[in-house]
């Protein structure tokens, strides 16, 4: 029988038994809307201030940067298949390409007319990736129709090309990969959904609002001319009110989790800012980046722009895991003070803490690998290469961040530990009250 008044308890309950078995103090509430109430004020008017205009937002061509895929009249990219291969055409295709292709646009026929086909040109990169008909590609198409085109733009360049023996139509760019990346972001929505149900989907809709305000508000207001500390700040704080509260429900846990946060984005954009500057990294290490600060974007902001964005996932993994580790801990005993609930969490968050530094900086080196064999096979030393140019900004990068990330594990703990407390014992039905046989 108590094995039957267990269930129904538990059942009575529903799935976040933790939930249910803690309580959180009207003081305990209050002092927590006291902090976070300037924080939506300040969120709130800092978007209204640095909102971009609306040339930003609308990407204006007088106002473009940079525009890789800006081409002349008459050009243009395009994606089509590849329909034919000569390779006994091209004895030299891995090294110096081939021509002996044929190209069809996959649109053109859409216009009523015949498919638009001609020779295409495959650069030996392409080749040595195993190129073969049949394959999607994006390629860009010569026209040369456009006269008394500048030197230097595509049309020059086509028509350069044009008039060189063996002259393609259509030049070779990119495979498309538009069917399998889109399969695997399907997948990956669909597993994450599979395994964490309702609160998966919340999340990847939180996942969807944070690109959003990303390309919506934060890279626009850069582009404004925006203070990218700033900037970066109320970005942060904007995905972090509504991605957690989205992905967690509303509740005391997810509000402690929610400081903790703060309270780590605030260490990180502090040690970012003085770390960045006592360093020098003026960010301007790239063509890119050279041309964003040529054009007035303060490049030495955005470096610490980057390590608040950068900061974000790690926080918010952090902090959930150890306000959900409080309350589970409280509810499984009660009567345990909050220090000694503290100090059982913390033994768990420094186990969050090992793992989670090995995932930052094996990220790094994932991402970077190209970058470091090369350095691994120039004549200049591994450490001294990682302390210089784009490479040092990244070994900030992870070492800010990563402090950031252990100062929030015992902020979350202890704010998590002052505010959840036992839950009063309600009219639960003893084993004299269990149900009968089910």
């Amino acid at each position: 029988m108590p094995h039957s008044s267990l269930r129904s308890r538990r059942r009575g309950r529903g799935r976040d038994t933790a939930a249910a078995q803690v309580a959180v103090s009207r003081r305990a509430w209050t002092l927590m809307a006291a902090f976070l109430a300037p924080l939506v004020l300040a969120t709130v008017l800092g978007l209204v201030l640095l909102w971009p205009g609306a040339e930003a937002r609308g990407g204006s061509p007088a106002d473009t940067l940079w525009d890789p895929a800006a081409t002349a009249a008459g050009s243009g990219f395009v994606t089509g298949t590849v329909m034919a291969l000569d390779l006994g055409e091209c004895p030299d295709a891995d090294t110096a390409g081939c021509s002996a292709a044929t190209f069809r646009e996959g649109d053109s026929a859409g216009s009523g007319g015949a498919p638009r086909e001609g020779s295409l040109y495959v650069p030996p990169e392409a080749m040595r990736a195993g190129l073969a008909p049949g394959d999607p590609i994006k390629a860009f198409s010569l026209d040369v129709a456009s006269p008394g085109a500048p030197a230097g733009t595509e049309s020059s360049v086509a028509a350069e090309a044009a008039a060189a023996p063996g002259a393609a139509d259509y030049v070779f760019t990119d495979f498309d990969r538009n069917l399998p990346i889109g399969v695997l972001a399907v997948v990956y929505a669909l597993v994450v959904a599979l395994v964490a149900g309702l609160k998966g989907v919340r999340a990847l809709l939180g996942l969807v609002f944070a690109f959003t305000v990303m390309l919506g508000f934060m890279l626009p207001a850069l582009l404004d001319g925006g203070s990218a500390v700033l900037v970066g700040c109320v970005a942060s704080a904007v995905i972090m009110f509504v991605v957690l509260y989205a992905a967690h429900g509303f509740s005391a846990r997810t509000t402690t989790a929610l400081l903790g946060t703060f309270g780590g984005i605030a260490v990180t954009g502090v040690l970012g800012l003085w770390w960045s500057e006592w360093s020098r990294l003026s960010g301007v290490y790239t063509e890119e980046s050279y041309l964003l600060y040529s054009n007035g974007v303060s490049t030495a902001d955005l470096v610490v722009c980057g390590i608040l964005v950068a900061g974000l996932g790690v926080l918010n993994d952090v902090t959930i895991t150890q306000a959900a580790a409080v309350w589970e801990l409280r509810s499984s005993n009660p009567r345990a003070g909050r220090l000694e609930v503290f100090r059982s969490a913390m033994r768990i968050g420094r186990d969050h803490i090992a793992s989670t530094v090995y995932t930052i900086a094996f990220a790094f080196v994932g991402g970077a690998l190209m970058t470091l064999l090369l350095v691994v096979s120039s004549s200049r030393g591994f450490l001294e290469s990682l302390t210089l140019g784009e490479l040092a900004i990244q070994v900030v990068n992870i070492l800010v961040t990563s402090i950031g990330l252990v100062l929030a594990i015992p902020l979350t703990t202890g704010i998590a530990a002052l505010v959840a407390v036992p839950a009063r014992p309600e009219a639960a039905p003893g084993p004299e009250a269990a149900p009968g046989p089910e």
